[in-house]
């Protein structure tokens, strides 16, 4: 997916290792300013992105620091209905997330969550025995969350003032290190509130998948939330720096509803003559369990701990 003609240029620095050595790896290709629509958990333009540049040291792709300053604000606003509408299947996701950070962990007692969305991850943990808070940047989803699942979010940005100084043995970074323009600062704090022995569970797309490899510019991970991307390469680079050691690396397990896949997959095929003629029928509403290795799981601890200190 990279640019081949694409000349070096210099004067912006990379998020993950600081060198300014990168190539124009995409352009922007929407011509209107951000706003919080663009941010949409269940955006389905696929492909529309910011201008994103490549890494020639470590391989991570990034976007302009211009188009992001604002990001954050744009985050409070952001209100997404559509993904309320799949709560019940993405807390099958969520049980699953927090089934593999216990094998990690059994003895773990503890968890934060960073954008926590409509909190159903730290439901779901609570529900399981787990003394769990959750940060959420955007004031409606914080709302949802209190309304859909009886969980009181902390609005913000992490770290965040009501948890500092706190230590956690468990802490969830999922789907949002691709959003921020800072991920090495966003690690280095997750590793200050990492509690002895803990383990920070990071989920974030595969620049670098067959998928992503395969469907070039129209991966369905492009999108304009997304102003970072990874590899299992800039990852390490970025935990390096950050003072994290990966100790596992697996692919995201998602479950989804077969309507919602339908719908999204209208996107590459032909198909909505059949979405509009079965649409409605009980295979539709059936949930199914996808796993199109194209997005990571990084389960990271202290570097400290990770060398037996």
């Amino acid at each position: 997916m990279s640019s081949p003609s694409a000349l070096p240029e210099t004067g912006r620095r990379c998020w993950v290792c600081g060198s300014s050595d990168n190539t124009l790896w995409k352009e922007r290709n929407t011509n209107h300013r951000l706003s919080p629509a663009d941010l949409l958990i269940t955006d389905s333009r696929y492909g529309v992105t910011l201008r994103l540049f490549r890494c020639c040291d470590c391989g991570f792709i990034f976007a302009e620091d211009d188009e992001v300053r604002e990001l954050y604000s744009l985050y409070e606003q952001l209100a997404d209905p559509a993904y309320e509408a799949t709560t019940a299947s993405r807390t099958l996701q969520m049980q699953w997330l927090i089934d593999r950070g216990r094998v990690a962990h059994p003895n773990a007692r503890t968890l934060l969550e960073i954008g926590s969305g409509s909190g159903l991850l730290i439901a779901t943990a609570r529900a399981a025995g787990l003394d769990a808070t959750g940060i959420e940047p955007s004031h409606s989803l914080v709302r949802s969350a209190r309304r859909l699942t009886g969980v009181d979010l902390l609005q913000g940005t992490f770290p965040h003032p009501a948890v500092a100084g706190r230590k956690f043995d468990l802490i969830y970074l999922v789907d949002v290190i691709e959003h921020v323009s800072d991920p090495v600062a966003l690690l280095s704090a997750m590793r200050e509130a990492i509690a002895p022995g803990g383990v920070a569970v990071v989920v974030t797309p595969d620049i670098s998948s067959v998928a992503a490899r395969l469907l070039g510019r129209r991966w369905w991970h492009l999108r304009l939330a997304h102003v970072g991307y990874f590899d299992p390469a800039s990852m390490v680079r970025a935990t390096d720096r950050a003072g994290l050691a990966i100790t596992d690396h697996f692919r995201a397990q998602w479950f989804l509803p077969v309507s919602y896949l339908a719908e999204r997959a209208a996107k590459y095929v032909p198909i909505d003559w059949l979405n509009r003629r079965v649409g409605s029928s009980s295979l539709y509403r059936r949930v199914v369990a996808l796993n199109l290795r194209d997005s990571s799981v990084f389960l990271l601890r202290s570097s400290l701990d990770a060398l037996g200190r």
